[in-house]
């Protein structure tokens, strides 16, 4: 699994994308058998989930926010860098404004069927962007190409405890189904969750319905 891991340098933060590598060991071999009966009862406990239920605890995430942005070393394992992400910058909340206030939207279901899933998503970033005063002229931020870069350098924005960054949005604007409804919908909601963004419930349900109906 992935994590990202924040350095500082001179007093300046950068982050990285680490993997963890867990180093096998007698007890580990030992337990070998009955750590996969636990992973097999615990994905079938997780697909039992419905889909309310799923949608709700997506967007939350607690408990996954801290797993995919953990910056501490988990025992028997050793980090592998697996790629650099850039300076990181912090931004505080300065506009508390929501989603539907922000874009003047009336009708919810009319606004997620007349625009396309990554319409939504950039929309989603816009306001994120705005709620946090991004200076747009300081950042060059192309969603199209995925970057967000200062001085031609690639940075990431800490917002909502998650990393907006080349990594993250390229994971959310190419994010693709993989068959399994329930599981789908919990990677989808731990990506909005690692690039900061904090997707009303009703704007997630519809983007998540356009991904199975594309899929389709």
């Amino acid at each position: 699994m992935a994590f990202f891991r924040i350095k500082k340098i001179k007093g300046k933060e950068y982050a990285y994308i680490v993997e963890n590598k867990w180093k096998p060991t007698a007890k580990s071999v030992e337990l070998n058998a009955s750590s996969r009966d636990e992973r097999e009862r615990a994905k079938r406990s997780r697909t039992q989930l419905s889909r309310e239920h799923l949608t709700l605890r997506g967007i939350d995430m607690r408990g996954s926010r801290r797993d995919s942005l953990a910056m501490s070393k988990p025992r028997g394992s050793r980090q592998k860098v697996k790629e650099y992400v850039g300076r990181v910058y912090r931004f505080n909340l300065m506009n508390n404004v929501n989603f539907l206030e922000y874009f003047k939207i009336e009708d919810v279901q009319n606004y997620i069927e007349i625009n396309q899933k990554n319409k939504i998503i950039n929309d989603l970033i816009e306001w994120e962007l705005y709620k946090f005063n991004v200076n747009k002229n300081e950042f060059s931020i192309d969603l199209n190409s995925k970057k967000i870069q200062k001085n031609n350098k690639n940075v990431a924005f800490f917002i909502n405890e998650g990393f907006m960054c080349d990594f993250t949005l390229k994971n959310l604007l190419e994010f693709k189904p993989e068959g399994d409804e329930q599981a789908d919908g919990y990677r989808l909601a731990r990506a909005f969750v690692e690039a900061g963004i904090k997707v009303p419930q009703e704007i997630f349900i519809g983007v998540f319905g356009k991904l199975y109906k594309t899929a389709e």
